[in-house]
């Protein structure tokens, strides 16, 4: 801080004042953090920090991750292995991997306490001055780092970028590097319409920026975040919310970002793993979903106070998203051993509670977009038990009769 900012704090207003303790935190922060290393006589600072959050993650898919990151670092470059105390080996992996070069950082979280807290933990660990959040068992693009660092040197706040699924590595094949030498500046309403989207699970309002469904940028993977933003903002990640954290996060994201761009080049290959978090069974999905509901309305009151068309969103939406994945991975799921009479017992009590009963009856397909839900709900509204429990537990077959559903009406409409 400087002899002119000193004195401009010493007489300011409360908000000069504020401003000046955040700018001074940051750039202490950044040289009591930051990593130099010494190269050709000069000392390069960390541009991009990789945080990959860590979890008893299958070994294949660990060590593929790791060294498809490692095959690309640079002297400005790091990779941060933030193990949220695995019991497997996942974290002797981190270690071996941590050892053999200076650019990689294993942290262990010392005490288990969810995906939120880890990665709360990369943007306080962070040395550089873009934050990329990873999931441990996924794959970025053979040519992330030398893309990003190609603009890490831009004022903007958030970088989204494009991202595909994948399977097997197959699948990805040769990647051609970049070609993009401009980023796709947003306009300053865009900040506004994607925290709504994020927040309500409402896609289509990012069609008017030239957004396509592969630029998701609902996932914490899904974009680049300036470090100095998030902490001018104090933005975080839910604590104790275990699934679904990253939408309350980005709906206060963007709410604050005025500076957006997009990168139209896919950086992220996300893995459909059968194993993985959106596929398995979890016996406490009905009290995970209320708490990130409790997330969401508090965002609703901070942000959109008396907003009517942001409620209505949130309700023919999320609320309905909700409602699916309980049915899917709670109760219908096959992995759930209770008895059939209770799960029955519960699946009644389920879609008579509110929010989801009001959901239920005004849930209305065409104007939502989502005709891949309007034969489960269907079956919802109608209590076909049966019926539900024959498809809605078998993930495959699920999709399979959703999307022929979906095909149908399109075709006779």
């Amino acid at each position: 801080m400087t002899f002119d900012a000193v004195f401009v704090y010493s007489i300011g207003n409360p908000k000069e004042k504020l401003w000046f303790a955040v700018d001074f935190y940051f750039r202490f922060d950044i040289m009591k953090k930051e990593i130099t290393r010494e190269k050709g006589g000069k000392f390069m600072q960390t541009k991009l920090s990789i945080g990959s959050a860590i979890y008893n993650i299958d070994e294949t898919f660990l060590r593929a991750h790791i060294e498809c990151v490692m095959r690309q670092l640079t002297e400005e470059t790091e990779l941060l292995l933030i193990d949220d105390c695995s019991t497997n080996n996942s974290g002797e992996i981190c270690r071996e991997y941590a050892a053999k070069d200076n650019r990689v950082r294993y942290i262990s979280m010392g005490q288990n306490g969810g995906l939120s807290r880890v990665r709360n933990r990369t943007i306080e660990e962070a040395a550089g001055r873009w934050i990329f959040f990873a999931d441990g068992d996924d794959l970025l693009s053979a040519h992330f780092v030398e893309t990003a660092l190609r603009f890490c040197d831009t004022d903007y706040e958030i970088i989204i970028h494009d991202r595909l699924k994948f399977a097997d590595e197959k699948e990805i094949g040769k990647e051609s590097p970049c070609t993009v030498s401009e980023l796709t500046e947003l306009p300053a309403e865009a900040g506004r319409a994607l925290s709504i989207s994020c927040l309500c699970l409402d896609t289509g309002l990012a069609e008017p920026f030239g957004l396509p469904s592969r630029a998701f940028y609902h996932a914490a993977w899904g974009a680049l975040y300036s470090k100095e933003f998030l902490l001018r903002y104090s933005l975080q990640f839910p604590d104790g919310q275990k699934k679904a954290q990253d939408s309350v996060f980005n709906t206060r994201v963007y709410y604050h970002a005025k500076n957006i761009a997009y990168l139209p080049y896919v950086m992220y290959y996300y893995r459909n793993n059968q194993q993985g978090i959106t596929r398995r069974y979890s016996k406490d999905l009905p009290e995970i979903s209320q708490s990130l509901i409790r997330h969401h309305q508090n965002c609703i009151r901070e942000y959109y106070p008396g907003d009517a068309d942001v409620q209505e969103r949130y309700q023919r939406n999320r609320i309905m998203s909700n409602l699916i994945d309980n049915m899917r991975l709670n109760i219908f799921h096959k992995d759930n051993p209770k008895p059939r009479k209770q799960r029955k017992q519960e699946f009644l009590a389920f879609i008579e509670a509110e929010p989801y009963k009001t959901a239920i009856r005004c849930f209305d397909a065409k104007k939502s977009g989502r005709w891949e839900w309007r034969l489960p709900v269907s079956l919802i509204q109608k209590k076909r038990f049966t019926l539900l429990n024959l498809f809605v537990g078998n993930d495959t077959a699920f999709s399979l009769l959703c999307g022929i559903d979906k095909r149908l009406h399109k075709a006779l409409r």
